[in-house]
């Protein structure tokens, strides 16, 4: 008979042998008594280090542990195919580099029998990879009940939570009739927006629990071509699936596309693309739009300028 789990723990490992035994002690850690009621699914894609002798011996002493080594070299097959593995109520995911607080799966469990969101979400605390010993205590702050388009305001505009998948609880089916871009990153980025709006019920804490280590090489911090062409095609995803009151917060975003990665963008010929996507936005609703921070206000004028 197969066992029947409240929680599935997805864990995407790759070429993490230096942090990783911390992260899986972190997740028993985080479990504590609850850990009968989850399972720990740890996909190794392409690892070439000391990955793979660390998820078998932590394997071996836990038996709610499941793992496979694939070759995908694409995180969103991986997060799809470990999603295809999990049999929890709810999905939790984790990168092989970060940490749990102690104790907070049990709360949030509680949280999730009592009220039972489609999605669940807290703060997440970033951390330097190059100072990683100072880990905070946990205190359990109950969730409030946020409308869909306070969510959708709060995620756009960056206030408590961005397009980050890990350290989030996602009901099962949500992912399952929702799957991840194969993009080998920025996959969170184009599916968040889409899930937000198809969330029946959405809770959010303040209370973060889960220290995501920010890297200097981390996906999302060294750019290439392949990179910024799924950054487009998760900035263009918003524009098609959230309502079009929501165009100015949007547009924000783009304007960050075009600040940051100019270079690139012109190498590719997507500069004029997202110039004109920047310029189709109405300058007066941008403008006296009360959620638009005053700085992108400014950002605005100076890029409708630029040639």
């Amino acid at each position: 008979m197969a066992t029947s789990y409240r929680l599935s723990i997805i864990i995407a490992a790759h070429n993490c042998d230096a942090w990783l035994k911390d992260t899986l002690n972190s997740v028993i850690a985080s479990l504590g008594e609850a850990s009968p009621r989850c399972e720990i699914i740890i996909i190794n894609d392409a690892s070439d280090d000391d990955t793979q002798s660390i998820i078998e011996s932590f394997a071996a002493t836990h038996p709610q542990v499941h793992h496979q080594q694939t070759l995908f070299r694409n995180i969103g097959k991986v997060r799809n195919h470990a999603v295809s593995l999990a049999q929890g109520d709810y999905i939790l995911m984790l990168d092989g580099d970060d940490q749990l607080l102690p104790g907070a799966i049990v709360d949030h469990l509680r949280v999730l029998d009592e009220q039972s969101p489609d999605i669940y979400l807290s703060k997440i605390i970033e951390q330097r990879s190059d100072n990683c010993s100072n880990i905070p205590g946990w205190h359990y702050r109950a969730p409030v009940s946020l409308t869909n388009d306070e969510v959708i305001t709060r995620f756009l505009i960056h206030r408590d939570f961005q397009a980050h998948f890990i350290g989030q609880y996602f009901h099962r089916s949500l992912l399952q009739r929702n799957p991840f871009p194969h993009f080998i990153c920025y996959e969170d980025a184009w599916l968040f927006p889409l899930l937000l709006t198809k969330s029946k019920k959405t809770i959010f804490s303040e209370s973060g629990f889960y220290l995501y280590r920010k890297h200097a090489t981390s996906l999302s911090t060294v750019m290439n071509p392949v990179k910024i062409s799924c950054l487009l095609a998760a900035t263009a995803h918003m524009d098609e699936v959230l309502p079009v009151k929501f165009k100015p917060l949007i547009t924000c975003h783009w304007i960050d596309v075009i600040n940051r990665h100019a270079d690139v963008l012109k190498q590719q010929n997507e500069w004029e693309r997202v110039k004109k996507r920047i310029h189709e936005q109405h300058l007066g609703s941008f403008l006296f739009n009360g959620k638009v921070r005053m700085s992108y206000k400014r950002k605005m004028l100076k890029v409708r300028r630029l040639k």
